[in-house]
């Protein structure tokens, strides 16, 4: 039981005039919150407005939202879990994250409990859905793509036009560096080599295009296939438009540079579309589809689940959470998450007012799973672990991209089967 409630059922117990008045006046007795952890720090001032509108039609139900910076939410969660102390709902990482949680009993199924589940796309469900029982831990938000974010104003006073083909990309990189403006703000220190992956999601999708998730779903291709190894070396061969001191560089840093306007590009995904307008009200960007080689064809986007709202089983609290997550699940929740926030909400009936958004909504009609975590972050090694620990080096020349390609397929042969 959690502490607050030990300390709750405490009070009631405290006399028995007390505990008498409760009894003739039910409403006298204050309703425990309905608490929510979430990593998402950045969000914390949109999601209390946001939550706003589920108690103004909710009076009798108190929502508690915790935040927990990412690098230490998953230990503290955990933790939190195997303890009996966790929150009535907390945000779920997606994949193979999830699986563990499940596995431990720590979550409840939501198929029969959330009705509106049944309104949302395969494309969100798929990060809450268990490879053991195939049913639904949680409510997916979003479904975010990845591209090119590019400050507007750098690109039109240096004359630049959105590039269609990859060489275009390249002549507008080098005639940014000529300028002395920073091209591409990247970096993956200090742990966030994740964010050097997601350039990966970036390109990779122009290169090996949009059927190659189930070649190698179906063991059609592996990660040595030339086409990876090829976005491999396309990563190595835009090095020197990254970050000055790269190897040094860590996510927070590169966002930096692109948010304070020296940096004219940023690989990214769709989150950082609110943060960045947090961050810098004033600064003009948008974001594109990174370019395919010849221009001809649709430019294709890596999309995922990017995580979800689950009921933990030891909730006390189980009938007032289900609310919450279904208002969580409603039309509702997915406009003001687009309104608030503005990266693409798993719902897809949201419309956008937003330009960036609007620009994202239209690249997810070309998209692909994101491959290293949709398909390969279910077991350990990940093919994530391994992109995240080589990735600067093969960046900067210290293994060769087929080396790497070699690595990330070997680690993921050791429990990966294929499904023909």
């Amino acid at each position: 039981m959690k502490l607050s409630k030990l300390r709750h059922h405490a009070v009631l117990a405290a006399g028995a005039i007390t505990l008498g008045l409760a009894i003739l006046h039910p409403a006298a007795v204050a309703a425990e919150p309905v608490t929510i952890w979430s990593w998402r720090t950045e969000d914390q001032a949109a999601m209390e407005t946001m939550f706003d509108a589920f108690r103004a039609k909710n009076p009798d139900i108190e929502v508690e939202l915790q935040f927990t910076p990412d690098a230490d939410y998953q230990n503290r969660l955990s933790t939190a879990l195997r303890g009996g102390r966790g929150p009535d709902i907390a945000q779920l990482k997606a994949y193979g994250e999830l699986q563990p949680l499940v596995d431990a009993g720590y979550l409840d199924a939501l198929d029969d409990s959330i009705p509106e589940l049944k309104a949302f796309p395969e494309a969100a469900l798929g990060g809450s859905r268990a490879v053991s029982d195939g049913k639904i831990y949680g409510v997916p938000y979003s479904t975010p793509v990845m591209g090119v974010f590019y400050n507007t104003d750098i690109f039109a006073e240096h004359g630049i036009a959105v590039p269609r083909t990859y060489t275009e990309f390249v002549a507008a990189c080098e005639k940014l560096k000529a300028a002395g403006v920073l091209p591409i703000a990247a970096g993956g220190a200090s742990g966030s080599g994740w964010a050097l992956e997601i350039s990966l999601g970036v390109i990779g999708p122009t290169i090996y295009g949009p059927g190659f998730f189930e070649e190698m779903a179906t063991g059609k291709a592996n990660f040595t296939d030339p086409r990876f190894v090829q976005t491999l070396q396309r990563m190595k061969d835009l090095a020197p438009f990254y970050s000055e001191g790269f190897s040094g560089v860590d996510y927070t840093t590169a966002t930096q540079q692109f948010i304070s306007g020296n940096a004219a590009m940023f690989f990214g995904g769709a989150w950082e579309n609110g943060s960045f307008k947090s961050q810098n009200p004033d600064l003009h960007f948008s974001i594109f589809p990174f370019p395919t080689e010849d221009g001809n064809d649709p430019a294709f986007t890596s999309t995922f689940s990017d995580g979800s709202y689950g009921l933990v089983a030891d909730s006390e609290n189980k009938d007032a959470a289900i609310t919450v997550l279904r208002w969580m699940a409603s039309p509702e929740f997915a406009q003001l998450f687009a309104d608030s926030l503005g990266w693409p909400p798993a719902r897809t009936e949201a419309t956008a007012s937003d330009p960036v958004l609007k620009a994202m909504l239209e690249m997810q009609k070309h998209s692909t799973p994101y491959l290293t975590l949709v398909g390969f972050r279910w077991q350990t090694p990940t093919a994530s672990s391994v992109v995240q620990a080589e990735i600067i080096d093969m960046i900067e020349g210290k293994i060769t991209p087929e080396q790497m390609a070699a690595n990330v397929n070997e680690a993921v042969s050791t429990w990966f089967k294929p499904q023909p």
